[in-house]
């Protein structure tokens, strides 16, 4: 009896660290915005009408070596925005095609689904290399202990973030992770971009699937799309355009 009661706790133990490498983290992202206004006629300001940040809900699907970062549920919808005499409206548009970013930490590769003017692309490249310092600095968050780490990414800028080493997966929100557990909060250039998590479910997953809709594009090709097409608007448009960049 006493080795049948050590087998089942033995088996439950194993179910809890099963569960511990796979689920879902919802998490709110929030971009402070920059508006830049090129060549705009004489006494018209809009930078009043424009937001300064934009705040959106996300989740990441994972197992120990994939993930899944997608849209979160919530109902999105076109914001309209006028000046306060009505002579000038704007139409804040949103997408179609829902943002995705899939990882695999085990072949270092992430392939994600953009959205351009309501086009669908396919972007594939290789996993951004973090070289993470650990500290000793420990906070509870949502039930777990986290340990901060930071590094900073190509243009550097600093990245600061906080993940649970009993969650343990590589993933992280966006193409962040590369850390011994679930990143829980996150923070790029001082608060520029903040990522927080608002629920951890650990849960068996199933297979997490591939982005597949879109044109497949190299990541220099997908620029360059951009570029050309901001260039058209502007000749369109007598080189009066407004660049929002978060």
């Amino acid at each position: 009896m006493k080795k049948l009661s050590l087998l089942i706790a033995l088996f439950s133990i194993a179910q809890v660290i099963s569960a511990q490498t796979s689920g879902v983290i919802s998490y709110t992202s929030t971009t402070k915005i920059e508006i830049k206004m090129d060549n705009m006629p004489a006494g018209i300001d809009l930078s009043g009408m424009l937001p300064t940040s934009s705040t959106v809900s996300k989740d990441l699907i994972f197992n120990k070596n994939e993930s899944i970062y997608i849209d979160g549920n919530e109902v999105k919808e076109d914001t309209e925005i006028s000046s306060d005499d009505g002579s000038i409206k704007m139409i804040i548009m949103e997408s179609d095609v829902e943002a995705k970013l899939y990882t695999n930490h085990k072949e270092n590769r992430s392939v994600s689904q953009e959205d351009f003017m309501g086009k669908a692309f396919l972007i594939e490249k290789e996993l951004p290399k973090y070289n993470w310092k650990l500290t000793s600095e420990k906070v509870k968050y949502l039930g777990y202990e986290c340990t901060k780490a930071t590094t900073s990414n190509e243009d550097g800028e600093e990245i600061v973030a906080w993940f649970a080493p009993v969650i343990r997966t590589q993933s992280g929100p966006g193409s962040y992770g590369q850390l011994p557990g679930a990143i829980l909060m996150f923070s790029l250039n001082d608060g520029h971009l903040e990522i927080k998590a608002t629920k951890v479910e650990l849960k068996e997953v199933g297979k997490i699937e591939i982005p597949e809709d879109g044109k497949k594009v190299t990541e220099e090709e997908y620029e360059k799309i951009i570029e050309e097409k901001m260039k058209e608007m502007a000749k369109e448009y007598g080189g009066n355009t407004i660049s929002i960049r978060g």
